[in-house]
């Protein structure tokens, strides 16, 4: 993967200045065809839950790769954008192809 963000939202709190930053600096990004991925980790699913945000919905409209952690069994927060489930090699791979990891 060529020129490839990570960005992994580990927070929880989805709607600080920092979270609209990161939102910002990667629909920029994928704007101008750099390949993102967003990873949603849980405490940043399990607060996007609570208050749902639109700017999330423009994700996949910019081409941005959305991406949560396989839930175990006893685990089960909804993702509000189309994300795909990766398991902790998956995970791991992910980010040792990408170029730049971005950790907000």
């Amino acid at each position: 993967m060529a020129n490839h963000t990570l960005y992994i939202a580990t927070g929880s709190q989805p709607f600080s200045s920092q979270f609209q930053e990161m939102l910002d600096m990667l629909l920029t990004g994928a704007a101008f065809g750099q390949a993102t991925t967003l990873w949603l980790t849980p405490p940043a699913l399990a607060t996007l839950k609570l208050c749902p945000n639109d700017t999330l919905m423009q994700l996949t409209d910019f081409g941005v790769r959305c991406v949560t952690e396989k839930p175990g069994r006893e685990e089960n927060t909804p993702c509000p954008v189309s994300a795909d489930p990766l398991g902790y090699d998956e995970l791991l791979s992910l980010r040792t192809q990408c170029d730049q990891i971005l950790v907000f």
